[in-house]
């Protein structure tokens, strides 16, 4: 066995089947996870990677427990976990502090642990919670700047831990089969609603005044406390929602945002709370891998609905608006009331929309006036009324984690991209009307007798 770090004055190694008191649940939850991380390479990589440390065949994973520090320890601050990262002459290493249930993380907790690790050369702390992030290194908890320059400071849901779990399950990345086992054993657990891991579930207390005030034609404030709560809460379910698409897939999804916000939380909260004010919105979007383009997910508080929608360029070797449309709609499988398409036009004609069900009927019936012109990009959106189930904390989370994974199913998975034909030799290529007919028969937009337009 290993001795211990120079920087700890005592440790147990993490056990897969502590031997703690039943009302030390936190330790014994990162006792049973940090366990695994030496035993499952694959898994150590997948949450380690968010720290920045990257896991190879050489890397040797320690897991510790009952952590005391020979600097600046204290009987009272006893971080829950001690993870040692070493590569050849390179060694990461980051103290655990988790909470489990409805326990939430303490700043004032978090900064000692932070200027525990700084005196004792620990380059992170790793916190671990039932609160969600938008990324790992963003936290729920406020801490000095000056501080976050020293040590480094991330932080995992149980969700997300979970979900890493499921992941490498599905992908069956994990061919070892003792790992496999260990794995499969660990997603059970954290599944499990005894263990106090718990999802995202309703928004803030404030969200039926909210709503309320927005029915109302009421002015919202900035500065207003449930706005504010409304857009955290919304960030929150962003994560929860990432995180079951995830699993819904079976690969990473990634929730996209802008540049400037994405390593600024407290910015990214001031941009959200504007746009709640001055649209009377909340809107995330998510990528999926291999989708043809991000899924934007809105929910609207004046109209009270929640739409899920995608929207791609238009196959621009079609000429017709009726050509480019039955392209689209022989990728959309199902019929669904809630599936409206929309077009956009060139220029500054405005978007044309209709329900999937008057375009079967009539592909042509969102042309504009002009009637030469046709629509350089198609969206399509699934769109639910919610009523009064919108203003129910629980109801409205509900509604939005049943809502985006239909719009997954009924067109996510099944639309493509367009991508152009590789032309074709000089010689051999038709012309006119003959070439349009052969076009659409090659690539399957339109049924021969629909080829030629009007």
């Amino acid at each position: 066995m290993t001795d211990l770090p120079d920087f700890l004055k005592q440790g147990e190694r993490a056990r897969l089947f502590p031997i703690l008191a039943d009302t030390s649940r936190e330790k014994r939850m990162a006792s049973i996870f940090l366990s695994l991380l030496p035993q499952i390479p694959l898994l150590a990589s997948a949450v380690l990677g968010t720290a920045g440390v990257r896991v190879g065949k050489r890397t040797t994973i320690e897991a510790f427990t009952e952590v005391v520090l020979k600097e600046g320890s204290d009987a009272n601050d006893r971080p829950d976990g001690l993870i040692v990262a070493s590569t050849g002459k390179t060694t990461w290493s980051a103290l655990v502090e988790a909470k489990i249930g409805k326990s939430k993380l303490g700043a004032d907790q978090v900064q000692r642990y932070m200027e525990m690790a700084k005196a004792n050369g620990i380059d992170a702390v790793i916190t671990i919670s039932n609160e969600f992030v938008a990324r790992a290194d963003h936290s729920p908890v406020s801490i000095p700047k000056p501080l976050l320059k020293k040590v480094g400071l991330y932080h995992w849901s149980w969700t997300w831990l979970a979900t890493q779990c499921e992941i490498l399950a599905v992908q069956k990345a994990v061919e070892d089969q003792e790992q496999t086992f260990l794995l499969n054993e660990i997603l059970r657990f954290l599944n499990h609603p005894g263990t106090g891991v718990e999802r995202f579930s309703q928004m803030g207390a404030g969200w039926k005044d909210l709503v309320q005030a927005v029915t109302n034609n009421g002015t919202l404030k900035k500065t207003a406390a449930e706005v504010e709560e409304g857009v955290a809460c919304w960030f929150e379910e962003e994560r929860d929602l990432s995180l079951q698409l995830a699993r819904h897939v079976g690969q990473p999804v990634e929730t996209i945002i802008e540049r400037k916000l994405k390593d600024d939380p407290a910015a990214r909260l001031k941009a959200g709370i504007s746009q709640l004010v001055d649209h009377q919105c909340l809107a995330s979007t998510y990528r999926i891998p291999d989708s043809a383009s991000d899924i934007e997910v809105m929910a609207d508080l004046t109209r009270k609905t929640v739409s899920a929608g995608m929207k791609v360029k238009a196959p621009l070797d079609r000429k017709s608006t009726k050509a480019r449309m039955n392209w689209l709609l022989r990728m959309l499988k199902d019929d669904d009331d809630r599936i409206i398409i929309r077009a956009h036009w060139p220029g500054r004609a405005p978007t044309t929309q209709g329900p999937l069900s008057l375009l079967r009927q009539d592909p042509e019936a969102l042309q504009t006036d002009n009637k030469d012109a046709a629509p350089h990009a198609l969206e399509v959106l699934l769109v639910e009324s919610l009523g009064k189930r919108f203003a129910g904390r629980r109801t409205f989370i509900e509604d939005i984690e049943r809502i985006v994974p239909d719009f997954y199913d009924l067109v996510g998975q099944h639309v493509r991209a367009w991508q152009a034909p590789p032309p074709r030799p000089v010689k051999s290529r038709p012309s006119g009307v003959e070439e349009d007919v052969l076009q659409e028969n090659e690539h399957g937009y339109e049924e021969p007798s629909d080829a030629v337009d009007g």
